[in-house]
């Protein structure tokens, strides 16, 4: 069971050709006659040509050693510069959607919560050429008719009344001069590579790969120009598919932020105590959420 809370942690982390081309022509004039002067004339224009072509050769290869491509400044790169970023920071509410390997709703046992329906409050900010993300991630409680006991829970709550949230975070840093980003991120012992590339103006692919290079995620991001973002998630786990996510999310201002964070709260009856009380793999996360976000969200 413990790759099941392995590869529910990753995914509720929940998001990085020149060419040149050269010709030549040479024309030589000769006459028919004499024989002999033809030959001397085509040869005195092939000793030139070879010259000509060294000269140029030794000229290129200068200039090519003398004005190498400029290396990229990692420290310079402004994420802001690149529409994908500029597009995705800001304060985020979703739907979100988890489905296990059998494409029914995710079944945990470690976190028994609601996975066909739950909700995401996420802030993406943008500094210089790295992303800060902290996310909180809201489950409603389960079914009464699923719960084995009342204290199927994690905290005080009760199983079937008192829904819970988990906090996630990510950091990563410009990979490139291309608005590209990498980062490490650790899980159970183990640092995680994660890569973010972009795809044009509205696309965004996110990959996270175990320590022996095999990918565990691959997530796509779709940005319209209209201040929402789709994202889908595909999770492996030595090469067969576990899981698979579906978020559906629109951009708001941080006051709706916090207004929708608190009717999401009432609506699955999380208890106070357990406000941001939990770490992606289900511990006590023993900060609050102002602390996690960086931010005061209340009054």
């Amino acid at each position: 069971m413990a790759w099941r809370i392995f590869l529910t942690l990753i995914a509720c982390c929940s998001m990085m050709a020149c060419n040149s081309d050269n010709e030549n022509a040479v024309k030589v004039n000769t006459t028919p006659e004499p024989v002999q002067s033809e030959s001397v004339e085509v040869q005195a224009v092939d000793d030139n040509l070879s010259e000509s072509e060294s000269e140029s050769e030794s000229e290129s290869e200068f200039l090519t050693q003398s004005a190498p491509e400029p290396e990229c400044d990692l420290e310079s790169v402004n994420l802001l510069d690149f529409v994908p970023w500029q597009r995705e920071e800001g304060w985020w509410v979703g739907e979100y959607t988890f489905l296990g390997a059998d494409g029914d709703p995710n079944v945990s046992a470690s976190w028994p919560y609601r996975y066909d329906h739950y909700r995401g409050f996420i802030h993406l900010e943008v500094i210089g050429n790295s992303i800060k993300q902290r996310n909180v991630f809201l489950y409603p409680a389960k079914n009464s008719s699923e719960c084995d006991s009342v204290e199927d829970v994690v905290g005080s709550g009760i199983c079937g009344d008192n829904g819970n949230e988990k906090v996630f975070s990510a950091d990563q840093s410009a990979s490139d001069c291309d608005g590209n980003l990498s980062g490490p991120f650790e899980a159970f012992g183990m640092t995680l590579s994660t890569t973010t590339t972009l795809i044009g103006d509205d696309t965004v692919l996110y990959q996270v790969r175990l320590p022996d290079g095999s990918f565990t995620q691959n997530q796509l991001t779709t940005l319209p120009p209209n201040d929402t973002r789709v994202r889908t998630a595909q999770g492996f786990f030595m090469g067969s598919s576990t899981y698979a996510s579906y978020y559906r999310e629109r951009k708001v201002t941080k006051e709706e932020f916090v207004q929708l964070l608190e009717e999401t709260r009432q609506e699955y009856n999380i208890l106070e105590l357990d406000y941001c009380g939990y770490d992606s793999g289900g511990n006590p996360s023993n900060v609050s959420c102002d602390e996690h976000f960086g931010v005061v969200l209340g009054d």
